[in-house]
């Protein structure tokens, strides 16, 4: 018998696992990531209608078996879904079934603003932010520390102004210092979460790598960092 794969990714490319438990691999991919395949039809082809061209090409994708023909080289879920993303709309085009209002608009070589790819990687790098923000939140209700969680969660990427350990503190019935020091915690948590979440969507530890350093260069780009 097949082993189990190990990630969300590789559970929706198999081909020997049961229907519902593919389904369910599936559905939730959607739900975190369909705001990158939304923001990709909406500046790729101009479309007023992108949520429609993305239910489209997510219900087609399920039901033609896109997923489980993934090429083995490509890897990881950001990146075979951008090829998705790209044929799609191709195919939409050479087949003249461009059914939406499109603006007029080639958002493809626009100089004021990044490619449909590269805003596509900075809208998945977000949903993946997301993702791992819920679960490490998730974690710390588990534990009966979600006011820790929310207390400090805005001060991920924020370096606290002076005094505010002490009025966050007195809020939680903490001590200044005690806080800073689970700060400092949160955020190796989270980029484990992030790390995490990225790792579920990868065939291996050499691809997770290689999607973590372009997702963290496309962020650094948009912020100046």
């Amino acid at each position: 018998m097949a082993a189990f794969p190990s990630t969300r990714w590789s559970l929706i490319r198999a081909t020997d696992r049961e229907p519902a438990e593919t389904a369910a691999a599936w559905s939730a991919l959607v739900r975190d990531y369909r705001p990158a395949i939304v923001g990709f039809f909406r500046r790729s082809a101009g479309v007023c209608d992108a949520e429609d061209l993305a239910q489209e090409f997510l219900l087609r994708s399920m039901r033609d078996g896109w997923w489980s023909r993934a090429d083995p080289d490509v890897g990881s879920f950001r990146r075979f879904l951008l090829v998705l993303l790209k044929r799609f709309l191709s195919m939409q085009n050479d087949a003249g079934h461009r059914r939406f209002e499109a603006t007029g608009t080639d958002l493809e070589t626009a100089d004021h603003g990044p490619t449909p790819e590269r805003q596509f990687d900075l809208d998945f790098a977000l949903c993946l932010t997301r993702t791992a923000l819920t679960r490490l939140r998730s974690d710390y209700e588990s534990g009966g520390r979600a006011d820790v969680f929310d207390v400090l969660q805005p001060w991920l990427a924020e370096t606290p102004p002076h005094g505010e350990f002490a009025a966050l503190g007195a809020v939680l019935g903490v001590a200044p210092n005690t806080l800073a020091v689970q700060l400092k915690r949160l955020r190796t948590r989270f980029r484990k979460s992030v790390h995490a979440a990225l790792a579920d969507l990868s065939l291996d530890a050499g691809q997770t790598a290689a999607d973590l350093e372009a997702l963290r260069s496309v962020l650094g780009a948009e912020t100046g960092a």
